[in-house]
């Protein structure tokens, strides 16, 4: 069942896999034809075609982690009710987040935030889960690892791939491109674009990885859960 189940979800995931790829080479078509990308596709951009499928991703995941707080609520199969919630809470501010960049207004909403300091905002708010459900992680890995490892990958590519070059862009290239552009070279401006579709794609990447395991652990906990009442 649960071999099946495995094999059942990898077209699902191959398919959004090539629609991402898709969307990052129209965003880079449209760089190289026009100089800016096309609209509808700008990876950097708000409410456009490839912000809401990272949105309705991040939905789903939370969507998922908010039925495991249902499914079987008298189980002791991981994870606990709080980290579920929690997860799923997340999840959902990130799916809002992605539609309206939230993270890019927080220095207005909190004053005492400057206009960088997002990513780390961000960041000690995903070690910190990390660090007060490390049990439910470690129930996670000896329950499913298959799914565990995907979901895993998942997160390291998105934050290597996301908060890492954005981080990076902050640190080092803003300043590089803005004086090669003033001297009128433009390929690091080229080099910036090539950095925002990779680290989207990472994004997208990384999300698609995280829901994939997370459909066979919730496919897993299914099974348990039929086997526990047909006892």
């Amino acid at each position: 069942m649960v071999n099946y189940t495995i094999k059942q979800y990898l077209k699902p995931l191959f398919v959004l896999i090539l629609l991402e790829v898709f969307l990052v080479l129209i965003y880079l078509l449209g760089i190289v034809l026009r100089g800016q990308a096309f609209s509808p596709f700008d990876l950097d951009g708000q409410m456009t075609i490839p912000s809401c499928l990272q949105a309705l991703q991040l939905f789903l995941i939370g969507l998922l982690s908010l039925a495991l707080v249902f499914v079987g609520r008298n189980s002791s199969q991981p994870p606990t009710k709080i980290f579920a919630l929690t997860v799923a809470l997340l999840f959902f501010y990130a799916s809002i987040d992605e539609l309206f960049k939230v993270h890019l207004q927080l220095h207005t909403l909190l004053p005492t935030i400057e206009h960088r300091d997002w990513q780390g905002v961000y960041l000690a708010i995903g070690v910190t889960t990390i660090i007060l459900f490390f049990r439910d992680f470690i129930a996670l890995w000896h329950f499913h690892r298959k799914s565990t490892l995907m979901m895993v990958l998942g997160i390291g590519i998105f934050v290597l791939g996301g908060f890492g070059l954005e981080i990076f862009k902050d640190a080092f290239l803003s300043s590089i491109v803005g004086l090669f552009v003033n001297q009128g070279n433009l390929i690091p401006l080229l080099v910036e674009k090539l950095r925002v579709a990779v680290e989207e794609f990472s994004e997208m990447l990384g999300e698609s990885l995280i829901l994939y395991g997370l459909c066979l652990f919730f496919a897993k906990r299914l099974v348990q859960e039929g086997r526990m009442k047909s006892r």
